[in-house]
């Protein structure tokens, strides 16, 4: 079971989202502890000093009017001074007790308030309320208990959460735009160096753009560059002994024809004449190998796209009319000329090997009463068909390869569609053979399918 291949940009941007979620929420809970630390530590020396100043003025106030009858009053006005700056939620309650621990005074807002238990002197939280008992250090000894409610505390503590979490958010927000345009400026870099890899083949092995490589990568693009670069000297020497081994060839073998269509012409003997045709066509089969390997050298070297886009047509045209006059006979023959433009990058010498190629096997492969068709009428296709007995499936698909040939004709090498095959993987054509043809029990065709489009 083949694994489903892994996008970088989601890794990347998968990797750095998770981490940075958990650091925000660790960051969110750090300062929400300190801060309510530092916060309550804050609050707590606030309400334990206001607690130290008011039983002061408590015990002075009462050590003012001992013994008469507004004594309770006053220090029930005197608890009450919260009232005027501060919501009913928000107020704090007072209990001032005296040393048996009855209540002396009270605020308004703690009547009907139990007093917190147990009165533990210091600083306590009791249902829900943050309690402060502190003992007069005078010899009549009372106790004052405050108790304040924790909604100031709450409310302060959730807005500095909030604040903190926009903030986080923000700055989170900022960094997974900044971290999504970084990563992904550095994937359309390797996707960019992938493409310009993914377009070394046979045919170009040039040295790879640097343009978009990293520093980190250039290791493996040197290594890169040097195996592509000793390759296409080893593909390189292979064509050119192919090339000039064909072109070595071709002289001795025009002469080697030459004498020995001259000695045919000179002898009387039916036997040696026989004998000697037999050799003149092995020269010409061996003249047609020549060509063939020539072609195939051609092929090899990238023959097939043109840097220029041209109107291809008039090369069909050309090449039509020439097979016209290599044509055994009229009626053997249908052609149906391009009309109007085809603009297109392929080579016209590649194109040109190509029809030849297919014209050649349609001629020499044509045994039924029908006659062999060309039609390129069809804009950017050329269908090329012959009478012939069908071929087998098998047969169909192994003849594009090289070296296969049909069984029963001894005439042939089987590179004409190889090379045929090579230079439409080259140039962005597609060959479609077919056996039997369209709407016929008999009959082989091949249909040619040019790169381009029509001229505007």
């Amino acid at each position: 079971m083949t694994r489903p291949r892994k996008s970088l940009l989601r890794s990347l941007f998968r990797s750095l989202l998770l981490p940075g979620v958990v650091v925000m929420a660790l960051g969110v809970f750090t300062v929400y502890h300190v801060t309510q630390d530092e916060y309550d530590e804050l609050l707590d020396a606030s309400l334990s000093s206001k607690a130290h100043l008011l039983i002061e003025i408590i015990e002075e106030t009462r050590a003012q009017i001992a013994g008469t009858d507004a004594s309770e009053q006053a220090l029930s006005r005197l608890l009450a001074f919260e009232n005027d700056q501060r919501a009913p939620a928000e107020r704090a309650l007072f209990w001032y007790l005296d040393s048996a621990g009855e209540i002396v005074a009270q605020s308004a807002s703690s009547e009907g308030v139990a007093l917190p238990a147990p009165l533990v002197p210091g600083i306590s939280t009791v249902q829900n309320r943050r309690v402060v008992v502190l003992h007069s250090q005078r010899a009549a000894a009372g106790t004052l208990v405050v108790a304040e409610p924790l909604i100031e505390r709450t409310e302060a503590l959730t807005d500095v959460v909030i604040g903190v979490l926009v903030g986080f958010a923000l700055l989170g927000l900022l960094f997974a735009i900044a971290a999504f345009w970084a990563v992904r400026r550095s994937v359309a870099m390797i996707g960019k160096l992938s493409d310009n890899i993914a377009q070394k083949n046979e045919y170009n092995l040039s040295p790879i753009d640097r343009n978009n490589a990293f520093v980190e990568i250039t290791p493996a693009i040197d290594t890169l560059d040097t195996l592509m670069s000793r390759l296409d000297v080893v593909l390189a020497s292979e064509r050119a002994f192919a090339t000039n081994a064909a072109h070595e060839l071709r002289t001795p073998v025009a002469i080697c024809l030459a004498h020995v269509q001259r000695l045919r012409s000179q002898l009387d003997d039916p036997a040696q004449v026989d004998n000697v045709a037999e050799i003149e066509a092995g020269l010409k089969r061996l003249t047609r190998l020549i060509e063939r390997l020539l072609q195939m050298s051609r092929a090899q070297s990238g023959l097939g796209l043109n840097a220029v886009v041209t109107d291809i047509n008039p090369v069909i045209a050309l090449l039509m009319a020439e097979l016209q006059r290599r044509s055994p006979a009229p009626d053997t023959l249908v052609v149906r000329q391009p009309t109007g433009t085809w603009s297109s990058r392929i080579d016209p010498d590649a194109l040109g090997i190509i029809l030849n190629n297919l014209f050649d096997n349609a001629l020499k492969h044509a045994s039924g009463p029908e006659p062999t068709v060309v039609d390129a009428s069809q804009p950017g296709k050329v269908v090329v068909s012959n009478d012939c007995d069908p071929l087998a499936p098998d047969d169909l698909a192994a003849i594009k390869t090289r070296f296969v040939r049909k069984a029963t004709l001894s005439d042939g090498y089987g590179l004409g569609l190889s090379i045929v095959q090579d230079l439409c993987r080259q140039s962005g054509a597609t060959l479609e053979i077919f056996s039997p043809r369209a709407a016929s029990a008999r009959g082989f065709a091949a249909v040619l399918t040019l790169p381009g489009q029509p001229a505007a």
